[in-house]
């Protein structure tokens, strides 16, 4: 049996997440028996803007009834780009890669004030965001086009101004993931990633930008469950406290709000597990422990976490200080509901931005023939693989061909995977080839398909990194993304010469003169 007082400080140091649309038996659960005080909200809890903000203030309600002195943290991984939890209805913004190849920390800022205008809206008023890891391993599988870029520098530009823009609004931004997950060729969601760099390599690049947030006045930082060999051997960040506390708190300085990363994902899930990784990241210095999905799992940390009190392992004091911290956080926002709906003006503007910076992130590769006719006919080709990112979700490349359709009105637009290209689609009849790829694998029968057709272009919606294998197609463009806005912005450049502002954001191998498409293909 858990008391009240100790069962509420267990209540304030949990994030927790449930699978509904509204307030289900899994949410009352949380807040009303558990005083859960901070929820977590992914798009299957959000379907349009109505229904969030029925659902933020029914959760904050709930919350008031159920005697919390202080607001819910309601935060989301709104990243932007392909990390995005708002529902369609909501105009989208370019994510962090793309943002990065405008190099415009002006830009950077303008995102973070709108990003933080429409969660305000919604009544979602914590972002898990930005994602400042420097992606300086092309092969990251968890990270990649969610970095700014491979640039320390760069990266701290960037993302400090998406904090201050975010933090102006009043929504809290969260640095993440600390100290860094952009030099893994593992998804700490599927397994534990190891580093072995130096410390003083880790100074030079991974802090930086993290170093830089602090000073900026970020409010809150997330962990990342990977074991740093040099600064702790045998445990992951998450549950270090040579990282959280050594590291973070008394070398860097950071006097805000530690939280976790989920403890359901499988480097802490499948390793010392989430109750006892629960109460081991408190011990380490976390403020917040997050446990995303499951409410068994939810049950069994509050379970830990009372039991390692009652034993004395966990003191009461280190509770009562990450509850202070969290405290401290919620007195900066508001628990006031949200209007019936988003403001026109609002929606206006964000779309206005939505065009404006599409344009100045869409990145010119290749520009053999930057004037073509309108087309009657176009062929649009889908490149059956892509990367799995799991923080991503479902990201459909398909749709991809509506939204050409929506631009170029008038014309025929036919969308085929390449894989049935013989069969469906003859593409010499077509007067633009168009292909849409991840940019992950090279066929070389495609890149003579491209080489061959008179107006030809490669579309790299996610990975920049292996472009220069795409170079005979007429016109190539880094998108970083699938998103409508980046798709719109690369058929305007094609169609009415809007061309893109952008240059990438990571440095990418060249190929050597000798190597023919075919050879590079065969080699992938």
């Amino acid at each position: 049996m858990i008391d009240s007082g100790l069962r509420d400080l267990i209540g304030q140091v949990l994030v927790c997440g449930f699978a509904g649309d509204m307030l289900d038996d899994h949410a009352r659960r949380l807040i009303e028996e558990h005083h859960v005080g901070n929820i977590i909200l992914f798009s299957r809890n959000i379907h349009h803007v109505e229904q969030v903000q029925k659902l933020t203030a029914d959760l904050q309600d709930l919350a008031r009834a159920n005697g919390q002195t202080h607001p819910l943290l309601i935060c989301t991984d709104q990243e932007n780009g392909l990390v995005r939890r708002l529902s369609p209805d909501v105009p989208g913004l370019p994510g962090n890669m793309a943002v990065g190849a405008s190099h415009d920390p002006a830009l950077s800022y303008q995102i973070g004030v709108m990003t933080g205008k429409l969660l305000a809206a919604c009544g979602i008023n914590m972002n898990l965001a930005p994602v400042l890891d420097i992606n300086n391993n092309p092969d990251n599988p968890v990270i990649g086009v969610r970095s700014y870029g491979d640039n320390p520098q760069e990266v701290s530009r960037l993302g400090t101004r998406m904090i201050q823009g975010l933090q102006e609004t009043g929504v809290i931004a969260c640095a993440k993931h600390f100290p860094g997950h952009g030099d893994t060729q593992v998804d700490s969601h599927l397994a534990l990633p190891i580093i072995r760099h130096p410390f003083e390599r880790m100074q030079r690049t991974e802090l930086v930008p993290f170093e830089a947030a602090i000073d900026s006045g970020v409010r809150a930082v997330m962990t990342a469950h990977i074991v740093f060999e040099q600064l702790d051997p045998e445990r992951p960040a998450t549950i270090s406290p040579t990282v959280l506390t050594g590291l973070l708190r008394e070398r860097l300085g950071f006097e805000g709000m530690i939280t976790t990363d989920c403890l359901e994902m499988n480097a802490i899930a499948n390793g010392v597990g989430v109750g006892r990784g629960a109460v081991m990241a408190l011990l380490a210095g976390a403020d917040m422990v997050m446990i995303s999905h499951r409410l068994d799992r939810q049950e069994e940390a509050i379970l830990a976490i009372a039991q390692a009190v009652h034993s004395h392992e966990l003191p009461v004091a280190r509770l009562e200080e990450a509850v202070s911290r969290i405290a401290q956080l919620k007195a900066t926002v508001s628990s006031s509901a949200s209007s019936l709906d988003m403001p026109d003006d609002l929606r206006v503007a964000a779309y206005d931005l939505q065009r404006q910076s599409a344009r100045a992130c869409l990145t010119p590769l290749v520009d053999q023939e930057p004037h073509w006719p309108y087309p009657r006919r176009v062929a649009v080709v889908i490149d059956p693989y892509k990367p799995h990112m799991v923080a991503a979700g479902l990201d459909p490349l398909d749709r991809t061909v509506q939204t050409v359709r929506e631009v170029l009105p008038g014309a025929v637009v036919e969308g085929v995977a390449y894989d049935h290209i013989a069969q469906e689609l003859r593409l010499h009849e077509a007067d633009w080839l168009l292909f849409v790829t991840a940019g992950q694998k090279v066929d070389p029968d495609m890149i003579d398909q491209l080489r061959r057709h008179g107006h030809s272009a490669v579309l790299l919606v996610h990975t920049p990194y292996k472009w220069p294998m795409f170079s005979p197609a007429k016109r190539v463009y880094a998108l970083y993304e699938n998103t409508p806005w980046m798709i719109q912005a690369a058929v305007r450049a094609l169609a009415f010469q809007e061309s893109g502002q952008g240059h990438l954001p990571v440095m990418v191998e060249a190929i050597s003169d000798d190597v023919t498409p075919k050879e590079l293909g065969s080699d992938d």
